[in-house]
């Protein structure tokens, strides 16, 4: 089944309609208030009839959040406020598939400061920051006000991000309790682009190849795959079998494989697995019927009982299940035949986790490091007014035995505890555990 979505943490990949593409929408044109309530009106229309994870959130009223946001849109007064709120909107569903998405214009024109901040035990706080401002803003500093307004108060309506060169004025509380004001300049993409910024502490996310491979200590090979978005990632692996099958046993890690097609997926799951066979995610799906949510309607008025007929269509709670694929696995003279040890993070997402299911129950694989990012599933693709599009999570994957992962993640073999997002420390912990349960193995 292919996934054709793929989640990057600091960029997202963005498609338009060829009318969109033609005409430039700026951030700040105005919007009608025509094309704010069917932006919004689709995206509960669309949530309401498709989204597959609201039993994830058993108190939470569609119809009421969707209520409470009509007076937000309606008082947003251009395109980028308007994509804020429609934004804010879709993030009351909490899932990683479930998002708004904008056309490239949004970056030209938006930027924020350079400094990532994070909610730990009801505190926003630094964890990240441009190198150059590292001895001016520890880590752990306190947000406490943002322009003057609390910080918290602040976030619920406005946002860090904003106008590209615009400025914000920030109160920080340092570890050491003093407190500072510092002007921040959303000019971290344009840093970025001039070669000016780094991050502290340092991260290879933005600088990371989508696929790469080296020989380790000991002839243990080494590959790197960030993507399953692009098929030249497949052509690289098969490329370089040769050489793997001259190694002892290879590592292969997807820390910050951020998803793409599971079809790539599955062409490399082909080769380095022991099974005959694989066995891809099962996977269910919501379903509206009209007819029967009609017969419902009235049965449930002339019944007054908790169980009539055709209850879930008339409470739009019908499912269609598909058990998981089971697909051949390459011909054994094609196969790696070796050991192989899997990186897993909180960033190994969608696809990425596809990849790790159809591995499951394969003698020669073990997973090292943390649980992956537990989402995954089918996008269904929603274009919105003003050049937006939206995505809504449409295709609940599970486990081959019908397991939620969701929200939960893939669990690794051998549990490598991540480190604090606060740390400066550079050293490879999942790789030094994945070398030391070779060295032992082999």
């Amino acid at each position: 089944m292919i996934k054709n979505v793929t989640l990057f943490v600091f960029m997202v990949c963005f498609f338009f309609s060829s009318a969109q593409a033609q005409r430039k929408i700026k951030m700040t044109d105005t919007v009608s208030t025509a094309d704010k309530m069917l932006g919004l009106a689709t995206l509960w229309k669309e949530s309401a009839y498709n989204f597959v994870w609201f039993d994830k959130q058993p108190n939470l009223n569609w119809d009421s959040v969707y209520r409470a946001y009509i007076p937000k849109v309606l008082s947003a007064s251009n395109v980028f406020e308007v994509n804020r709120v429609l934004t804010k909107f879709l993030e009351e569903l909490k899932d990683g598939h479930t998002a708004v998405w904008v056309n490239q214009g949004f970056w030209d024109e938006i930027d924020q400061p350079p400094v990532s901040i994070t909610r730990v035990d009801g505190k926003l706080l630094v964890y990240r920051l441009d190198s150059n401002l590292k001895d001016e803003l520890p880590l752990k500093s306190e947000v406490l006000k943002i322009n003057g307004r609390e910080a918290s108060e602040f976030l619920k309506n406005d946002s860090w991000l904003g106008f590209k060169g615009s400025e914000i004025k920030v109160l920080f509380k340092k570890p050491d309790g003093k407190e500072k004001i510092i002007v921040l300049k959303r000019n971290l993409n344009d840093l970025f682009k001039l070669g000016k910024f780094q991050y502290f502490p340092a991260t290879n996310i933005q600088s990371s190849p989508k696929f790469a491979h080296h020989i380790l200590k000991g002839n243990i090979g080494f590959v790197q795959i960030n993507t399953f978005s692009d098929s030249a990632v497949v052509d690289s692996f098969k490329n370089i079998l040769p050489t793997l099958k001259t190694q002892r046993a290879l590592i292969l890690d997807l820390r910050n494989n951020g998803g793409g097609n599971s079809d790539y997926a599955l062409e490399i799951a082909k080769v380095i697995t022991d099974k005959q066979y694989l066995v891809g995610s099962s996977w269910r799906t919501r379903i509206n019927n009209a007819a029967n949510k009609a017969w419902g309607s009235f049965n449930k008025a002339a019944n007054k009982t908790p169980d009539y007929k055709y209850k879930e269509y008339q409470e739009m709670n019908a499912w269609e299940f598909h058990p998981g694929d089971t697909i051949a696995a390459a011909a054994t003279e094609s196969k790696l035949n070796r050991p192989v040890v899997i990186l897993t993070s909180k960033n190994t997402f969608s696809a990425a986790e596809d990849f790790l299911i159809y591995l499951l129950g394969s003698k020669n694989i073990i997973r090292i490091g943390q649980p992956s990012a537990g989402s995954s599933g089918q996008p269904l693709r929603v274009e919105l007014p003003i050049g937006m599009i939206a995505r809504i999570c449409a295709k609940r994957d599970m486990l081959p035995d019908g397991t939620d992962y969701i929200g939960i993640g893939i669990q690794p073999d051998i549990l490598v505890p991540a480190k604090s997002i606060f740390s400066t420390d550079t050293k490879d912990e999942e790789l030094q555990v994945a070398l030391n349960y070779l060295k032992k193995s082999l």
